[in-house]
């Protein structure tokens, strides 16, 4: 049987506890394969309590975003975009529970964030990824990201890659 799936905005406060837990959940394969743990990286999302996700999400201008199992109305997937400054957006968040992935989900959100932002006025988009992650990159690079800088910050025990793409 196939499953059939929605990508809508939404109101991030109206379903913090399902999009934390969702989060969490789809992380937690991050954490464990990039041997991230409280103790190291404790702002992963793969450890963020629900009133720290909120906050890291809360800004003027942010906008979420769920992709919901039509049938059931379950939140299996979330993205949220923010502004950066200088006319850019970032985006945060984009994730899948593992059981939903290869399903065109991360790319629908990808679509839906980057419609939202050009609706705002914006020409890029930037996101950080941990730079070893080899397969992310180039899954970004499949949806118009290229990777732009590796910066390494003292709370973090990964670099980061920061990518971007024009809108």
């Amino acid at each position: 049987m196939k499953i059939f799936y929605e990508v809508r905005e939404i109101n991030l406060i109206d379903c913090i506890a399902d999009a934390g837990t969702l989060i969490r959940l789809a992380f937690a394969d991050v954490a464990d394969e990039f041997h991230l743990t409280p103790a190291n990286c404790a702002n992963s999302p793969a450890f963020l309590s629900d009133v720290d996700m909120l906050d890291s999400l809360r800004r003027p201008g942010a906008i979420c975003f769920g992709a919901f199992q039509s049938d059931s109305n379950v939140l299996v997937g979330f993205a949220a975009i923010r502004p950066k400054g200088c006319g850019a957006y970032e985006l945060t968040r984009l994730c899948v529970l593992p059981e939903h992935r290869h399903a065109g989900l991360g790319a629908r959100l990808v679509q839906a964030a980057v419609q939202a932002a050009k609706e705002r006025g914006t020409r890029r988009m930037g996101i950080g990824i941990i730079a070893e992650n080899e397969r992310l990159k180039a899954w970004y690079e499949g949806h118009g990201f290229r990777a732009m800088a590796e910066r390494e910050y003292g709370h973090l025990p990964f670099r980061v890659c920061e990518m971007e793409r024009e809108i």
